[in-house]
């Protein structure tokens, strides 16, 4: 899938034969949280869950960003993740991230960090209170259909802008769980929605700078002027990007030594199940080794039987036999006797 912008796209044969192909490839939905069946929006710490429960998901790589502002009143901004399938190379997926303020617990939860609408009917983003909230850090999935994705923007942010494109190195695209972990560090650094420092502008700034420097080599390209500005005026927000990178290279190296210890605890487990296993074949085959033994001894036993029984038998008929002769020899003698006298 890919997402139309207002840059110019220069013609490509792999980009030609996969709009062509496109239609009559099928979209994988083995990956949730990134490929999906539905619509879903998830909180940043319950989208990190998801990838932690299916590698899959954790292994789509980020290729493409589209850094995005709302050209309504509210001229909120918000980030296009692209993510590629790691088996499934044709398919992409693209997700929707933004920071609002956490909306009321007596409200539905539709993702929109609302206190007070604006602009209804052309954006469902609206004004933040002045006040500090807990911010809401959400990412948005859709099925992989450019229409899908279209019309969840202009139904959530109305009227909107592309404004930068970043496009990641083939040998250095950071991998969904790597984004997650991000996204959780960035909740952990400001978990409070602060209008005039930790407000959507600053939320996409520091992602989106915060992925240039931990993986370098991208290549960014200005499609618009307008980024962290509010009617053309530069909004203030915090700088947290080297603080940021700091926290996620802990963080990481953190989820990799426990990741480690996963996989070892994993592999100690499989190593236990497989020598458990071989015990249990081993016992089992002396078991039947023995049993087969018992049978071989009874075989023998039953033959052994079988030959003295018919040992004997031999033996009483040749008793019986020699019984008979010595009968016929009687009668014999007497009768010689008889005609004797």
């Amino acid at each position: 899938m890919s997402f139309k912008s207002k840059s110019v796209k220069r013609f490509s044969i792999r980009g030609f034969l996969a709009a062509i192909l496109h239609p009559f490839m099928t979209s994988p939905t083995d990956a949730p949280g990134v490929f999906t069946l539905g619509d879903s929006c998830n909180d940043v710490g319950d989208w990190h869950t998801l990838l932690l429960n299916n590698e899959l998901s954790s292994q789509c790589e980020l290729e493409h960003m589209v850094f995005c502002k709302s050209t309504t009143s509210v001229q909120h901004e918000f980030l296009l993740l692209h993510f590629r399938h790691p088996t499934q190379h044709h398919a992409v997926a693209i997700l929707v991230l933004d920071r609002t303020s956490r909306p009321d617990s007596t409200e539905n939860h539709n993702g929109n960090g609302s206190s007070r609408s604006v602009g209804i009917g052309q954006s469902a983003v609206v004004s933040p209170s002045v006040s500090t909230t807990p911010a809401h850090d959400s990412i948005f999935t859709t099925p992989n259909n450019g229409s899908a994705i279209e019309s969840y923007l202009t139904k959530r942010y109305g009227q909107h802008k592309y404004l930068c494109n970043l496009d990641f190195s083939a040998s250095a695209r950071p991998s969904a769980m790597q984004v997650s972990v991000l996204l959780c560090v960035l909740r952990k650094h400001s978990p409070t929605y602060h209008l005039w420092q930790y407000q959507c502008y600053w939320y996409a700034y520091t992602v989106w700078e915060a992925l240039k420097r931990l993986f370098p080599g991208c290549r960014e390209t200005t499609l618009s002027e307008g980024r962290s500005r509010f009617r053309g005026q530069e909004v203030r927000k915090a700088e947290s990007v080297e603080a940021v990178c700091e926290l996620y290279r802990a963080e990481w190296a953190h989820f990799e030594n426990a990741a480690d210890e996963r996989r070892r605890a994993k592999e100690e487990e499989r190593r236990q199940r497989e020598e458990a296993e071989r015990k249990a074949n081993e016992a089992e085959r002396r078991a039947d080794e023995e049993r087969r033994q018992r049978e071989e001894e009874k075989r023998k036993a039953d033959a052994e039987s079988r030959r003295a029984d018919e040992e004997r038998r031999q033996r009483e008929e040749a008793e019986r036999e020699y019984e008979a002769e010595l009968n016929r020899m009687r009668a014999r003698m007497a009768e010689l006797e008889r005609h004797a006298v």
